[in-house]
């Protein structure tokens, strides 16, 4: 994988600039980073239809990946050691881990420095988005990916499988695992769809006869058709 380009978007004091001993006050930074990786690479031959993706001059398929670094303002002052969290849904891991911060129920930009225990051992600690089904947000860091494209240099159609299993009472149900980027039908009407509900998570799946539920949201009581929805007669039932 190769690294093209940096761009910082913003630069700022971080925890308002306060002192954390011997290797002082903070930074953060946040920007974009942007890839190019070849196809053809024996490293890159696991990532799927990486070679249906629109390609540059080279040969080379680019996509961006959100980016935040907290570090020493001057680094000299700290242990030259990078901390590489792996985010969470787009969520960023290491604080509430290392620093006791709290983990607030609705993701926020801001990053509490909580006991500032990784800042007060000098450690830089860094983040790269990649989970392609993220929300972006200032709050959420997400990529941006090609399209997968057929020989006919169309979107690639298939069979895709979305499970979820609703907290509670619901109507409708977005195509995907939980608050993410979904999965849209490409027909309404599909008749080769099935949907099927199991008990537990190892359990026998009950297909749901096609005529009780459909691609639809549920606006003012009423199923509206919406190829990112779907929705069952009498709602989906929470597990008990």
């Amino acid at each position: 994988m190769a690294l093209v380009q940096l761009e910082i978007q913003k630069r700022q004091p971080f925890a308002d600039g306060v002192a954390f001993g011997e290797h002082g006050a903070y930074e953060r930074i946040d920007g974009i980073a942007r890839f190019a990786v070849d196809p053809e690479h024996p490293a890159n031959q696991a990532i799927v239809d990486l070679d249906k993706a629109q390609r540059d001059a080279s040969g080379r398929v680019h996509f961006l990946a959100d980016f935040c670094i907290l570090q020493p303002s001057d680094p000299s002052r700290g242990r030259r050691a990078l901390l590489f969290d792996i985010l969470n849904r787009g969520k960023k891991v290491v604080p509430r881990h290392f620093n006791l911060s709290p983990d607030p129920a609705v993701p926020v930009l801001a990053i509490d420095p909580g006991d500032g225990f990784l800042m007060r051992h000098g450690w830089t600690v860094g983040w790269c988005a990649w989970q392609w089904d993220v929300y972006r947000s200032e709050a959420l860091m997400g990529i941006d990916v090609p399209q997968a494209l057929g020989t006919d240099g169309k979107p690639i159609v298939g069979t895709v499988a979305v499970e979820f299993q609703p907290n509670s009472v619901v109507a409708d149900h977005l195509l995907a695992d939980r608050i993410h980027q979904p999965f849209p039908t490409v027909n309404l009407d599909d008749p080769g769809a099935v949907m099927t509900v199991r008990d537990w998570q190892g359990g026998d799946r009950t297909t749901i006869p096609r005529e009780q539920w459909r691609f639809a949201r549920e606006v003012e009581g009423t199923p509206t058709p919406d190829a990112e929805y779907v929705w069952l007669e009498g709602g989906f039932q929470p597990k008990n």
